[in-house]
């Protein structure tokens, strides 16, 4: 393959785009769930950094992204409670329910505040004695940990005013039902490397050779990820994605292992449902009875039903590999980074979003 016209040696691994191109030969997809990795490959995209054979496709990997209306709804509903600062990330604000956001009701008056952290949520129900601090706890089995430690604290300074929305996804049980799917026909799992700080790695690699994927663990540099796509296409080649599989090297630490143990005393596991993939087994955290004060679902007495997804947006099947972002009638026309219609356009991580910066140059 030729060189990537304005590229050079020094600045990107144009030997690994050789190797690359010379080791594909044949139709492989591969999906890549980190949004990060996603957005990487898009910079270098219209250098045709990749074979033509060699299709990308993206998973569920923003947590922002596959919340559904419904769980939206219960936010809002506990938000507009009297005496309840709601403590969210700022990609949430504008992600909408089946009527409302946490944007809109905080700009009708509604108690709402950014914070990057579940521990700066509690700082919060500190500084607030006089009101209920309510922490919108949202991502991947990787935040967990976090909020995990953040309830324990709370609970041992007996901080009373102080819960959480639990709504963290479980990515294996997520990616099981896609792979499930024939239609994906998904041979190959580019994870990054969030995957070692958590302890369920075993998860990871039962799905690997359940589906039969040949798997890599990588950084989020393009160097790391055509590394990872060059060892993903070897296994392949090989036709022994297992014994490669490259989760058996991830190993626990004590801080893995603490964070297990507290996990463990916090959460515990349930079906819950997700934007276009629907509801799944085992696939979200949920906190345990003995620590039910922490729990803003029960405190509120508030359930999550199903809401009303805006028709025009297909996140749905953007987030399931089904549709690139650009194959949406939507997008860039009525749904664009100022205006979006859904999350995918709202989130930082949402491929949308990402897409559209990609496009039309708005980095």
């Amino acid at each position: 393959m030729a060189s990537p016209q304005n590229l050079s040696e020094l600045q990107f691994p144009i030997a690994l785009v050789d190797e690359l191109h010379e080791l594909v030969d044949r139709p492989i997809r591969v999906m890549v769930i980190c949004g990060t990795q996603t957005r990487a490959l898009l910079k270098y995209s219209d250098e045709d950094i990749l074979p033509e054979d060699l299709e990308i496709v993206t998973g569920p990997g923003c947590s922002i992204c596959v919340m559904p209306a419904g769980h939206i709804d219960a936010f809002v509903k506990i938000g507009r409670q009297p005496d309840v600062i709601t403590a969210t990330c700022e990609d949430l604000l504008r992600v909408q329910g089946t009527k409302e956001s946490l944007g809109t009701i905080k700009e009708k008056g509604a108690l709402v505040e950014v914070v990057d952290s579940p521990m700066e949520a509690l700082d919060l129900a500190r500084k607030n004695p006089g009101k209920i601090v309510v922490f919108t706890a949202v991502g991947f089995e990787g935040a967990a940990p976090d909020v995990a430690e953040t309830i324990l604290e709370a609970a041992s300074e007996g901080i009373d005013n102080f819960c959480v929305i639990p709504s963290i996804r479980l990515l294996p049980p997520s990616l099981d039902s896609l792979m499930s799917d024939p239609e994906l026909n998904i041979r190959g799992l580019l994870c990054s490397a969030h995957i070692q700080s958590i302890t369920d790695s075993q998860a990871y690699a039962d799905l690997a050779r359940q589906h039969h994927l040949s798997c890599a663990v990588v950084g989020f540099g393009i160097r790391d990820i055509l590394e990872g796509l060059i060892s993903i296409v070897k296994q392949i080649r090989s036709e022994k994605p297992v014994t490669t599989n490259p989760f058996n090297g991830v190993v626990q630490t004590e801080e893995t292992i603490r964070n297990s143990r507290m996990m463990s005393e916090v959460f515990f596991a349930v079906e819950t449902d997700w934007r276009g993939l629907g509801s799944i087994e085992g696939s979200g955290f949920v906190i345990r009875d003995e620590l039910s004060i922490y729990d803003a679902i029960k405190r509120f007495n508030v359930r999550f039903i199903k809401g009303q997804e805006e028709i025009k947006c297909q996140c749905a099947d953007v987030l399931s590999g089904r549709l690139t972002p650009d194959e949406c009638p939507s997008f860039g026309i009525s749904c664009t980074s100022k205006h979006p219609i859904g999350p995918c356009m709202v989130a930082q991580e949402g491929l949308c979003a990402s897409y559209f910066r990609h496009i039309f140059g708005r980095f």
